[in-house]
């Protein structure tokens, strides 16, 4: 007895010789009743190489007329400028560059600074090393990074360059 998959691997080949035979062999029976299975087969011209031929040209586009319309009857929207100037982004760290004499220095990790405009500043910077006091500086200073009062005056940290 054949099993399933052995009944399968047989009657393959006679499958694939049924599918392949032409109409006009199915529709004429040979002597004795059967069909051949001999498949016709009619050749295929080789595929075209247009570099053989020498063409370089690609084929053109179709043009747009009345038989042959665009693909879309709809008009495409007209962008619009934005209502309102966009936000800077709010990871920036903004820093700015301040010049003054420094009230209070040593070797930090706080100084004081008094601007050249008249604004005190309380200035954290552990790797800003010594700034003398009565020296005049300009230094690249942002937002306080830790919550360590150095003093009286706008908190904020140097930034070393």
């Amino acid at each position: 007895m054949l099993t399933t998959p052995r009944a399968l691997v047989l009657l393959l080949p006679l499958l694939t010789m049924v599918a392949c035979a032409s109409p006009r062999d199915a529709a004429a029976p040979a002597e004795g009743g059967t069909t051949p299975l001999t498949p016709t087969v009619t050749p295929t011209p080789p595929p075209t190489d247009p570099s053989a031929s020498g063409e370089t040209t690609p084929p053109a586009l179709p043009s747009l007329s009345a038989t042959n319309p665009p693909l879309s009857s709809t008009v495409p929207p007209t962008m619009r400028p934005p209502a309102a100037k966009p936000s800077p982004p709010s990871d920036l760290r903004q820093t700015d560059l301040i010049s003054g004499t420094i009230t209070q220095g040593g070797t930090g990790p706080c100084y004081r600074l008094v601007s050249e405009d008249g604004t005190e500043y309380a200035l954290h910077g552990p790797d800003a090393g010594e700034l003398r006091t009565g020296s005049f500086v300009t230094l690249r200073i942002g937002p306080a990074r830790a919550r360590i009062s150095c003093g009286p005056g706008l908190a904020r940290s140097i930034i070393p360059e």
